[in-house]
């Protein structure tokens, strides 16, 4: 998910888990009734079948029980059974998945990707789907900037916020190189405060009792005024899926039903709140 100036490819770090991209199918995780009358008129890479680059990143994307989970595991599939579509997915690292989309081998892939130029220029991205919000990982429920003073603090190495804090006065910062070394400095009292993502902090803190919190809106640190929006990756040739995966996100949000999967997966309901478009 996260980026660099160099538009470096990650999302929770440490749950790269080592895949690679195999392309294997993963398997069909639906079975598409007869009857079925799709929504929109679109060709996929296979007919009749999503194809999808999955990167193993909860809680944004991963695999349960040889299905598609995580947020935009829910999305694509609603996606598929809209369309009257089986899904099929293989496992994709952060870097492989985007010549996989652009190469029509996969119709999309997921995994809570930033919204990046770059990317843009590669792959078709989806309209934003949700927020990265910058936060805050304490014993004390700690929400804001003046809250770090004084004491040690730490985050992950890519993220748009990082020199930001480093340069905040009064304050020892450490760069992490991933999510899980960071949670294990915490755990260890070696940190007082910890900074990521909402969805990596609520994996690498699952089972203890340390408290999130989204950072409050900070000039101090231009991240928090414009957190990172997400986006599904869509082959650049296929216009039809682009205009129907939007269209489907677009009444996900109105409807309520994206806060309902956000919360279900340990997500804010304010991260649904996206704004308008940009890229980073």
């Amino acid at each position: 998910m996260k980026t660099t100036a160099l538009c470096k490819l990650a999302g929770l770090a440490a749950a790269a888990l080592a895949l690679v991209a195999c392309g294997s199918t993963g398997g069909a995780t639906t079975n598409v009734d007869a009857s079925c009358t799709p929504a929109h008129q679109i060709s996929t890479v296979k007919k009749g079948v999503l194809t999808v680059a999955l990167t193993n990143t909860p809680p944004y994307s991963f695999e349960k029980d040889k299905k598609l989970d995580g947020i935009d595991g829910a999305i694509v599939s609603d996606l598929a059974k809209t369309d009257c579509l089986a899904v099929e997915f293989a496992p994709y690292t952060y870097v492989t998945a985007i010549p996989a989309v652009k190469n029509q081998r996969a119709d999309v892939a997921i995994g809570g990707f930033y919204r990046t130029a770059e990317r843009a220029k590669q792959v078709t991205l989806s309209e934003p789907t949700y927020l990265d919000e910058m936060t805050v990982i304490s014993k004390d429920g700690a929400s804001t900037v003046d809250a770090f003073t004084g004491k040690k603090i730490g985050t992950v190495d890519g993220y748009l916020w990082v020199d930001a804090l480093t340069k905040l006065p009064g304050v020892e910062t450490r760069v992490y190189p991933d999510s899980a070394s960071l949670a294990n400095d915490l755990k260890s009292g070696r940190l007082d405060i910890g900074i990521d993502g909402y969805g990596a902090a609520s994996v690498s803190t699952k089972g203890t009792d340390f408290k999130l919190a989204v950072l409050r809106e900070d000039p101090r640190i231009p991240a928090t005024s414009n957190p990172s929006q997400t986006a599904v990756l869509i082959d650049p040739t296929n216009s039809a899926l682009a205009a129907a995966l939007n269209g489907l996100i677009g009444d996900l949000r109105s409807n309520g039903e994206l806060v309902k999967i956000l919360e279900s997966n340990g997500l804010p309901a304010s991260a649904a709140t996206v704004g308008a478009a940009r890229l980073i």
